[in-house]
């Protein structure tokens, strides 16, 4: 299911009417004419919804009275549930089935958005999750940015350093890992998904402008020199 952005502000999102507090501010964060995939539809209280990812890579409900609706084949696999604050909700199954996933999904909850950046893998990679290489310790490196990681070294590849010193086997460990996930055909969509929600990095790449793929790719060739 395929839908286009067709407004540039305002829109009902979930936080008004499912009664929950987001961690991000209520922005409109969808961008107009752009198409985005539909991982779910709901009818909440204020009306029904579609779960996008928005343009912060987040998922997020919209109305939809701002969206148009470009292809209606629903994806296979989904189930319907219902739920306190919501009517039914038709969606992949671990959110279907649980109202505590449903207001996890809406917090940003990290078991969350795990869950749902495999849906997104499942949809938009060419690389299937069952087929996306082990990356234990590259999850690990990423845990080592949290949220004072900037006090840790002047630069980010410097936090990289830090983690790597006197750790030769994690080192190579994520080399081995980094070389298996591109030459598996990692993309954008799975870069992301280990860098940012398995791994829980408070280094979001896109702030220097850099994808998270080229930032793993940048770790690679540092580790490597």
């Amino acid at each position: 299911m395929i839908v286009k952005c067709t407004a540039e502000s305002g829109g009902q999102r979930v936080a008004p009417a499912y009664g929950l507090t987001y961690v991000l501010p209520p922005e409109f964060r969808l961008t107009r004419g752009r198409e985005y995939e539909v991982y779910g539809f709901a009818l909440f209280e204020k009306g029904p919804a579609v779960l996008v990812r928005n343009d912060d890579r987040y998922p997020e409900w919209y109305a939809t009275s701002v969206v148009e609706v470009l292809g209606s084949a629903v994806p296979d696999g989904w189930r319907a549930g219902r739920g306190a604050g919501y009517e039914l909700v038709l969606t992949y199954p671990e959110l279907a089935a649980s109202e505590t996933a449903m207001a996890e999904l809406v917090e940003l909850r990290q078991d969350a958005l795990r869950t749902f950046a495999r849906q997104v893998q499942s949809r938009t990679s060419a690389l299937s999750v069952a087929a996306t290489p082990p990356f234990a310790t590259l999850v690990d490196l990423a845990g080592h940015f949290h949220q004072d990681y900037d006090v840790v070294a002047d630069t980010v590849l410097g936090v990289v350093d830090d983690y790597a010193a006197g750790r030769p086997e994690a080192v190579r460990a994520v080399l081995a890992e980094l070389d298996a996930l591109f030459a598996a055909g990692m993309d954008e969509v799975v870069a992301h998904r280990i860098w940012l929600v398995e791994g829980w990095a408070s280094y979001d790449p896109a702030r220097d402008g850099l994808t998270c793929l080229e930032w793993l790719g940048q770790v690679r060739d540092h580790l490597s020199a």
